[in-house]
């Protein structure tokens, strides 16, 4: 009781400006954010009053019915509000500097998943790094909602710039922030070892490897290696994995082996050993994998980190001008677009569809398993299309030309290409 007559009291004597409800869009235009009172909360007083976040497709469903909604802690603060792209986040940021409170709150599918103070997020928290309004970021660069890849697929972060200039971007699906945008890690191989932890263990022969030419982040490589002991009686333990400091791109994968254990019966042959080295934590890119003294020391073994693996690719190349663009689309409903040649610059967008269209290229998609193949013709003019499709059966591909086309593979262009 006493508690409710002393907020009553400091609301009385220190008047501030109404809450007003808040409408939010989608950068996309997808989705809309709606922050108003709560059912029922129509005559509580201000101070008292419970409010609701609630997030619509937009159109919205003819129910009226929300994606999901979440009590939200209303203020008459100034601040930035940000609804992601496909809907399922929704960021509030603070414009003053608050040195005990969060500066960032994150909801997402209809719970608050991050409460951010300056210390999560790493900020400068001397006073020289602020400007005189109490303001915290730049004033020409206020916070926005970006893509960055990931191993599980395109994520949204909010990206911040500070008034010192430092950059933070937060993941939306975990709260979480950083300096780098997208997903960062280091590779590593299982099982480990380590001749640095244990002096006594040796490098094993390596005479055979085999791996696949490419994998999808997120994925395992793995590389089989057979191979054999000069010395009887060791035995195989594990891998280490490093990176060559003389060759960009090239990774020095070691077989290591154990000796035999003292005071044991040992017989006079030499072992032979088969093993797999699972590495983990590959992103995107071109390598070499050299073997440690491996019956050929100067081979080396290629093969390419594709990105995360998407539900659905279409690549599009030739004509006049040389296209080659790729179309990747996640199950989230983002879209990929990358050009690496004319008639456009090298780049990489992002977009995402809507509910409908979603729909509309899942129906295609799968129309494509019992359709015919679509007939070639001939011609410099014509792109030469490929569309794949990533699913529980494996990936499934068709190969076709844009002139004529009819059918799904119509459709999925109709709604990708831009």
């Amino acid at each position: 009781m006493l508690a409710l007559v002393c907020t009553l009291a400091l609301a009385a004597q220190a008047p501030s400006a109404p809450l007003e409800p808040v409408t939010v869009v989608s950068p996309s235009g997808h989705f809309r954010a709606e922050i108003a009172r709560a059912k029922g909360q129509e005559r509580v007083p201000e101070a008292l009053a419970r409010w609701t976040l609630s997030v619509h497709p937009n159109p919205p469903l003819e129910s009226g019915e929300p994606r999901w909604s979440a009590s939200f802690p209303h203020r008459a603060t100034p601040r930035w509000h940000l609804l992601s792209d496909d809907g399922l986040a929704f960021v509030s940021v603070d414009r003053e500097y608050g040195e005990s409170r969060e500066l960032v709150g994150i909801w997402r599918a209809g719970e608050r998943i991050a409460e951010l103070s300056a210390t999560e997020l790493e900020l400068d928290r001397g006073r020289a790094s602020r400007p005189a309004d109490g303001s915290w970021l730049a004033a020409d660069t206020p916070p926005a909602l970006r893509w960055g890849e990931t191993s599980a697929g395109p994520q949204a972060y909010l990206a911040l710039v500070t008034a010192r200039g430092e950059e933070r971007f937060v993941d939306l699906a975990r709260g979480t922030a950083s300096a780098a945008l997208g997903e960062v890690s280091e590779p590593w191989a299982e099982p480990p070892a380590s001749r640095a932890g244990k002096p006594g263990l040796q490098v094993g022969l390596p005479d055979r490897c085999t791996l696949p030419r490419s994998i999808h982040w997120g994925e395992t490589l793995e590389v089989r290696i057979d191979g054999h002991h000069a010395t009887p009686n060791w035995m195989f333990v594990g891998f280490e994995l490093a990176r060559d400091p003389e060759e960009s791109g090239t990774l020095v994968l070691t077989p290591v082996s154990a000796p035999p254990p003292q005071g044991t019966v040992q017989a006079t042959v030499l072992q032979d050993f088969s093993a797999v080295a699972r590495i983990r934590g590959l992103m995107p890119g071109l390598y070499r994998l050299r073997l440690e003294r491996f019956v050929r020391p100067d081979e080396r073994f290629e093969f390419e980190v594709l990105p995360a693996r998407p539900y659905l690719e279409l690549r599009r190349r030739g004509g006049f001008a040389g296209i080659d663009q790729s179309l990747r689309v996640y199950p989230s409903g983002v879209v990929v677009d990358e050009w690496t040649s004319p008639p456009r610059d090298p780049a990489r967008t992002y977009r995402m569809l809507s509910l409908a269209e979603a729909e509309r290229l899942v129906d295609a998609a799968r129309a494509l398993k019992s359709g015919t193949q679509p007939r070639s013709t001939s011609g410099a003019d014509l792109l030469r299309c490929r569309i794949t499709v990533f699913d529980d059966s494996g990936p499934r591909s068709r190969e076709f030309d844009d002139a004529g086309l009819q059918g799904p593979e119509r459709q999925i262009l109709d709604l990708l290409v831009r």
